[in-house]
């Protein structure tokens, strides 16, 4: 069975719209009317900002110092959104800066060390704005659902009116480095705590967090997706499905799946190996000399060596630390090889990504094929829920690159990813799903399932605690199956015993073609 072509097309760059902090009112900033949909970059759009970036007066104005700082360091913020949405975080100069948001050299160097803080200001701003703006329209009166749907509406309403803002809080700014990454999730952790603590229930310790993390996980990557693809517009049309599908989970995990939801690793994670057998046999080379192996195996073999020590790379270092004399050596290839497998090391990174989300994918469509026709569709997607989390924890460092380090790398490890959880959501739909349940389900949910459990996923690897994710495979398979069964049903599934895995022989583990 294959999943249905999803053509990935080049996204469409809405122009970029205003940020304006919260204070910027009293700190005299001008308001921020929303750019035109459409519009394009460029100077014609630094023409109509201009008034966004109007200097204060000069001279004696009455302003407090701390007013004035506060107005500087909007400006400067607001620069640097409308340029990274314009030309990518690493083109972004500091003179860029300065001249948009006309702000003097020295000044910017008073109020940030480098382009990196100011960066980070950025982030920890629009994190607070989105969480207090969503959090905010939660609290009005009325029923749990009712309360969600206002909040759900006001969170898309944010991300359609600024585009670009709401790309840096949910994805944040490729080439931004390790610190941008931990800034990204924190505040997203902080995000989904600030929620759980408006929730209509104590919390109990073994129940909100997956639901929650499902949740909000699944709520930005369609957000996310949207925003990628210059479609923002089509947001505030999808509150109301999106409040549907939220609100088909119940406050609590059934009692027969409850377990504790833990953000540290366990003693059996902090000692499991970090490499997995195939990333280990990354270090060996074919023999030398006179041989009776084909060309075609000598390739194939040079080619997964590679993409697995650059896994094994990036797990170990991070992706700023790879290099090609690295991934050369790990691999047991020389340079001349390499270049003939892969242009540049991002071209061997996305190779690596390509492996490991074809294998993740491989995988979890055997499994659902293999019990599709005499077990039907919720226990296929149960046990192929049980495939792709076995295979993630075999392959640690091809996880940790498809999954976490994506973020890392460029737009295009993006469309990649994309376009793998489509696939997965194929098998959500309505073409897949069984009839006559007796659910109404919402469009959207195939789409914010698989992006609520994709995040849960993210959030075990990148904390180094992707060992303790087969351990929580029955909830994770209850909340994938709730908005299509019923929490009751999709409870009876979860708790099954898991099926011996039919699967006798590992995937063909070559890089998928272009």
């Amino acid at each position: 069975m294959q999943a249905r072509k999803t053509e990935i097309k080049p996204p469409e760059r809405e122009a970029a719209s205003t940020v304006a902090a919260p204070d910027a009112a009293a700190a005299g900033a001008p308001a921020a009317p929303p750019a035109a949909p459409g519009a394009a970059n460029g100077s014609s759009q630094r023409d109509r900002s201009s008034d966004r970036y109007r200097r204060l007066p000069t001279g004696a104005h009455g302003m407090a110092r701390e007013e004035v700082e506060r107005d500087q360091r909007d400006r400067l913020r607001r620069a640097l959104i409308e340029l990274i949405a314009e030309r990518g975080y690493e083109a972004v100069r500091i003179a860029d800066l300065t001249k948009l948001a006309h702000v003097s050299r020295p000044t910017f160097y008073a109020l940030y060390k480098d382009k990196e803080e100011l960066m980070l200001s950025a982030y920890e701003d629009i994190a607070k704005r989105t969480a207090a703006t969503a959090l905010k329209a939660y609290e009005v009166q009325g029923s749990l659902q009712d309360r969600m749907k206002v909040s759900m509406q006001a969170f898309c309403d944010l991300a359609a009116s600024d585009p670009d803002a709401m790309s840096l809080f949910l994805f944040g700014a490729f080439g931004a480095g390790p610190n941008a990454l931990q800034q990204r999730a924190r505040s997203l952790e902080a995000f989904e705590q600030s929620a759980e603590l408006t929730r209509d229930s104590l919390a109990a310790a073994f129940a909100a967090g997956l639901t929650t993390k499902v949740i909000f996980g699944g709520i930005r990557e369609v957000a996310a997706a949207r925003l990628r693809a210059g479609r923002a517009s089509e947001l505030p049309g999808l509150a109301p499905e999106l409040t549907q599908w939220a609100s088909s989970y119940a406050l609590m995990l059934p009692s027969a799946l409850a377990k504790p939801f833990s953000g540290e690793k366990s003693e059996h994670a902090r000692e499991q190996a970090a490499e997995s057998l195939r990333a280990r046999r990354a270090h060996g080379r074919l023999p030398g000399g006179r041989h009776d192996l084909s060309r075609d195996y000598v390739e194939r073999s040079q080619r997964e060596r590679i993409v697995d020590a650059t896994a094994a790379i990036v797990a170990e270092k991070g992706l700023a630390a790879l290099t090609i004399p690295e991934i050369a050596s790990r691999a047991g290839v020389s340079h001349e090889t390499f270049y003939e497998m892969y242009a540049t090391k991002h071209d061997a990174f996305v190779g690596a990504q390509k492996v490991g989300l074809h294998q993740a994918f491989t995988f979890t469509v055997l499994a659902y094929s293999a019990f599709r026709v005499e077990d039907g569709w919720a226990r296929a997607v149960a046990e192929a829920l049980r495939s792709l989390i076995d295979y993630l924890a075999s392959e640690p460092a091809h996880a940790h690159l498809s999954i976490v380090d994506t973020f890392a790398a460029t737009p295009d490890t993006l469309a990649v990813r994309d376009d793998t959880l489509r696939g997965f959501a194929y098998y959500l739909g309505p073409e897949e799903r069984e009839a006559g349940e007796g659910i109404e389900v919402p469009a959207i949910a195939p789409e914010a399932v698989v992006g609520g459990i994709w995040q849960v996923l993210h959030h075990y690897i990148e904390r180094g605690m992707i060992a303790e994710l087969p351990a929580v495979t029955p909830q994770l398979i209850y909340l994938t199956l709730t908005p299509f069964l019923g929490a009751q049903r999709a409870a009876e599934q979860a708790c099954i015993e898991p099926a011996p895995n039919p699967l006798a022989a590992e995937p063909d583990s070559a890089p998928p073609e272009d």
